[in-house]
């Protein structure tokens, strides 16, 4: 059975159907504490060192992001590029509002732990695929990449895994001078980095035969 909607209906219910996946795995990922992902890393850690919500982080770090944006970009920065924030603050309240369900959950089992961590990095991925087949705003943190790709003329993946090491570079300093360790950043966040690629490829091809673009 194949999903069918007018064009513009369905790129903005892909790209909520996107925002709140990856909400929800990135929490998910974060929650069992096996270490976020990388780009997640920096608000996590600043969320630990400050004691605002991760949301609140993840807000403050995206508009960051967009501030370099139009630093970058300047007078090729379009103001269209402006509701990246709006977007953002939907997606960081999606993210204190998953913190919060995952609040409850209480896990001894490391391979339950585990298994979770790779269930979120599927949501995850799932979230990225809905997001790229909207064709419509990206979150601060890709326009960042997508910035600094057409400034340096660089290929989007080559600029993609240097941002997400300097994020993880970033927070792991903060998490050293400011917590006397480094904090979120372990064996699931070598999952994410290596693993919601390739998830995104599988679930773009499931996701074309049963919702195909039009």
């Amino acid at each position: 059975m194949k999903l069918s909607l007018p064009p513009a209906l369905g790129n903005i219910w892909q790209l909520l159907l996107g925002i709140t996946f990856m909400s929800f795995g990135i929490c998910l990922i974060s929650a069992v504490h096996l270490g976020t992902t990388p780009i997640s890393s920096l608000p996590w850690t600043l969320a630990k060192i400050t004691d605002l919500t991760f949301g609140t982080t993840t807000f403050l770090c995206n508009v960051a992001f967009l501030l370099i944006q139009i630093l970058l970009l300047r007078k090729e920065f379009s103001k269209y590029n402006f509701l990246q924030i709006p977007l953002v603050f939907l997606f960081s309240l999606f993210t204190d509002f998953w913190m919060w369900v995952f609040s409850v959950l209480t896990v001894d089992s490391y391979l339950l732990l585990l298994f979770l961590s790779l269930a979120g990095n599927l949501f995850l991925a799932l979230g990225v695929a809905f997001e790229i087949r909207s064709k419509s705003i990206p979150l601060p943190g890709e326009g960042l990449v997508i910035a600094v790709s057409v400034v340096c003329r660089q290929p989007f993946y080559r600029i993609k895994i240097g941002n997400d090491v300097t994020m993880v570079v970033l927070a792991a300093v903060l998490g050293w001078l400011f917590l006397n360790e480094i904090y979120g950043i372990r064996e699931g966040t070598l999952i994410s980095a290596f693993m919601v690629g390739i998830f995104v490829k599988i679930f773009t091809k499931l996701l074309d035969r049963v919702w195909p673009l039009n």
